[in-house]
């Protein structure tokens, strides 16, 4: 009886209609097999805002906004930050956020198309958008109890107060008016932050140092740094 109903279970996970929730549930579960023995670690693919998409040897996805936004990149800057922030993916790491939505929407993409009759892979588009949609909210607020946790780990091994004083590489120039991102290297790893200054603009590639840590703006303020030759 249990052989038939796990048969039936797989018929239904892998048909046309659930395929796609299905293979994003089975990519999940294998991330945290290979967690489990070693083979990557919880920042394998995490997230940063970064828009030329460079992929490192560890498999980090960073969204390198490079493209030219005008007058307005700040702006888009601070919006996709604050999306991002939003589903708590700045404190958390992207496959513990993807876990959390995978989950109730593999489950109710799976209940709705049964519901309604649903076996096209077409029309299953239909009910996986707005179930995906929804999902996002679920897993911000199940991913709540961890936001505190990972925060504590991160100050831990590096806090804002450590960072004064280091020098980074602008990666978005930046001027008075306009937030960038600039690079650090810390504790052997890349990292991208926010950063704005008071000392005029700032170029890509140009050198600068931390002097001070914004908390409101959760940035990081720099002014031009020369080496001596």
């Amino acid at each position: 009886m249990f052989v038939i109903f796990l048969s039936g279970m797989v018929d239904i996970l892998f048909s046309a209609a659930n395929i796609i929730p299905t293979l994003i549930f089975c990519f999940v579960m294998s991330y945290w097999v290979l967690v489990i023995f070693g083979a990557l670690d919880l920042s394998s693919f995490d997230v940063e805002l970064d828009i030329d998409f460079e992929t490192d040897i560890s498999l980090d996805v960073e969204m390198d906004y490079e493209a030219e936004l005008g007058a307005t990149g700040e702006n888009d800057i601070s919006f996709l930050n604050n999306v991002l922030k939003f589903f708590n993916l700045g404190d958390i790491p992207l496959m513990v956020f993807l876990s959390f939505w995978v989950i109730p929407t593999l489950f109710g993409t799976v209940y709705i198309n049964d519901i309604l009759g649903i076996q096209s892979f077409f029309f299953s588009l239909i009910t996986l958008l707005p179930i995906g949609f929804v999902s996002l909210f679920i897993a911000k607020f199940t991913t709540i109890p961890f936001v505190k946790i990972f925060r504590s780990l991160e100050n831990q091994s590096e806090t804002s107060g450590d960072l004064l004083g280091r020098i980074v590489t602008i990666k978005y120039p930046i001027t008075e008016t306009k937030m960038g991102q600039a690079e650090a290297f810390i504790n052997g790893g890349n990292f991208l932050l926010n950063v704005k200054t008071n000392q005029g603009n700032i170029e890509k590639g140009e050198q600068a140092m931390i002097v001070k840590f914004i908390s409101k703006d959760d940035c990081y303020l720099v002014e031009p740094h020369f080496s001596i030759d």
